[in-house]
């Protein structure tokens, strides 16, 4: 091959990736933005399930801290045994409101060792300041 198409090939390689790459990346919706919201719902029932208040509340609206406290004192003695008690959450469903910046979010709560439903849980999430923050003040999640 001589050394003049060889230019070309790399030249024209060059030239793809320099124009395709950005318009593949501009086009392609940002994965970050879609499954963040579901993974803050997703941490935020299971450590309220292992009794995690203080993450728990991190994730959650300044609004929800009454619900958490409550939530919290409810449980009281029961901490250790939830803490021993291994749990997952599996999102079924999930609607946006680019409108409100709202995610609505319907999951299942189980035990891990034995893949028996605790309960059904809705979840509410606001993009707050560019965050996902869990609303529970006016939801049945527990």
């Amino acid at each position: 091959m001589k050394a003049k198409t060889r230019v070309r090939i790399i030249f024209f390689c060059l030239t793809v990736s320099a124009i395709g790459l950005p318009l593949i990346l501009i086009s392609t919706p940002s994965i970050h933005q879609h499954f963040e919201p579901e993974n803050i719902a997703i941490s935020f029932v299971e450590n309220l399930s292992n009794a995690n208040f203080q993450e728990a509340k991190k994730l959650s609206t300044p609004e929800s801290a009454e619900t958490l406290y409550l939530f919290e004192t409810l449980v009281g003695n029961q901490s250790d045994e939830l803490k021993n008690t291994p749990t997952h959450f599996n999102i079924s469903y999930s609607e946006m409101n680019t409108s409100q910046d709202t995610l609505f979010v319907q999951g299942k709560l189980f035990f891990s060792h034995k893949h028996k439903l605790i309960r059904k849980i809705n979840l509410t999430l606001v993009n707050r300041r560019g965050s996902w923050l869990v609303d529970c003040r006016d939801n049945n999640i527990f």
